[in-house]
């Protein structure tokens, strides 16, 4: 039973482009399969357990030969068949504990795909910032080689000085690092999505730089969220899984009957001296029998003592282990939430620098070419633009890892 949609809402983010490398060694529509596999395993063991017939039959058979001097028909052969029989109605628990399983799997599958889902969304904003910081680095570069080329035509006048043009050149090859560091970034991101999604080739893969800015979720969804959480219903149908198997157990401690039936071709004598009116007469003959057997062992020592006791430590040990996850799982929540909150407030602030930060770069590039501008002024706005710029995209960033992070935890089931 399936309960959100796949596949994930990350992967329409991605361009298509083609495939050359060698495949990654995991990724989303292996998890997929590999999950879907576990779900049909479980399957597979319900089919079976809820079988109230567990035993196979038992066929028997006996062969006497005639005594000597007797009749070649004087032979006693025998055929049986014996079936142990369950009576203690173990297989209806063990067949509810089997689906519970089955509901814990598919749970589990859920659960295991949202994480990926997760994985993909991270690195999805890791790619789109790694773009940003490549477009920024790219637009500074053009700015500080145009600074470099007036510091140096300013000193070639006698207006400047070689320290404006030091100057110059650092800042140039400062922001040169900066974009190959970027770029490094977004190389690494584009191979960490193509893994994940399954491309053998990374080149050109591209994701839109869009911000989210929808309001953060309210608390009161706390409780529901952990009660919809694909972990804590796997650690519950484990405990319902659990709990009926305790049950099946304590049923296998009436044990099964055991029938039998055998066809036999019996010889049968009366010995002389049998008969005081005639002691002389005597006979022999065979014939056809027809036996019925029934075997029911007495449950007075061993009771499936051991099945019983390992069956209700099971039980406790998953109490405890949903109570962990639940734990688990609302902390997880929280954390989420707040730093969703945060992300969401930080970019509620920062909502004008986009347009203040163009609008300061196309001045500066005027200001410098039209030399109304000294350069150590110059040089302080376009640090300040730099640092400005990575606060902002860092802002960003932590926003899209805070939705990615939300949205493993409150994706609709």
């Amino acid at each position: 039973m399936t309960r959100w949609s796949w596949p994930v809402v990350a992967i329409a983010a991605a361009l298509a482009s083609p495939t050359r490398a060698q495949p990654a060694p995991r990724t989303l529509q292996q998890a997929q399969a590999e999950a879907d596999a576990t779900v049909a395993a479980a399957r597979d063991r319900e089919a079976v357990a809820g079988r109230w017939l567990t035993h196979d039959p038992v066929a028997t058979g006996r062969y006497q030969q005639p005594t000597p001097g007797s009749a070649q028909d004087d032979r006693a052969w025998s055929l049986g068949l014996e079936w142990t029989i369950e009576v203690s109605g173990a297989w209806r628990a063990r067949g509810q504990a089997a689906r519970a399983a089955v509901t814990a799997a598919d749970d589990e599958r859920v659960s295991v795909l949202l994480a990926l889902d997760g994985e993909v969304a991270r690195t999805v904003a890791e790619l789109a910032d790694a773009q940003r910081r490549v477009t920024r680095a790219t637009r500074l570069i053009a700015l500080r080689e145009l600074a470099a080329h007036v510091a140096e035509r300013t000193r070639s006048t006698g207006a400047g000085t070689q320290l404006d043009v030091d100057a110059a050149t650092l800042d140039l090859r400062s922001a040169q690092i900066d974009s190959a560091d970027a770029r490094a970034d977004l190389e690494s991101s584009r191979v960490r999505l193509a893994r994940l999604l399954g491309r053998r080739d990374a080149g050109g893969l591209e994701v839109a730089d869009d911000v989210d800015r929808s309001p953060a979720p309210s608390s009161t969804m706390v409780d529901d969220l952990v009660d919809r959480d694909p972990r804590v219903l796997a650690a519950a149908a484990q405990l319902d899984a659990a709990r009926l198997a305790v049950e099946a157990e304590r049923r296998a401690a009436i044990p099964g009957v055991t029938f039998g039936v055998e066809l036999e071709r019996a010889r049968h004598d009366i010995p002389v001296g049998t008969f005081a009116g005639a002691p002389a007469l005597g006979g022999a003959w065979s014939e056809w029998e027809l036996g019925v057997q029934l075997s029911v062992p007495l449950p007075f020592v061993d009771r499936n003592r051991n099945a019983r006791a390992a069956a209700s430590a099971d039980v406790r040990s998953m109490q405890a282990h949903l109570a962990a996850v639940r734990m688990d799982v609302r902390a997880e929540i929280a954390v989420a939430q707040a730093r969703l909150s945060a992300a969401i407030s930080a970019m509620d602030a920062a909502a004008d620098i986009p347009p203040i930060l163009d609008r300061e770069v196309q001045l500066l590039d005027k200001a410098l070419r039209a030399g109304g501008i000294e350069f150590s002024s110059w040089a302080q706005q376009a640090h300040r633009l730099v640092e400005v710029g990575r606060s902002y995209d860092a802002a960003v960033l932590a926003l899209r890892r805070a939705r990615a992070a939300w949205a493993r935890l409150g994706a609709p089931r």
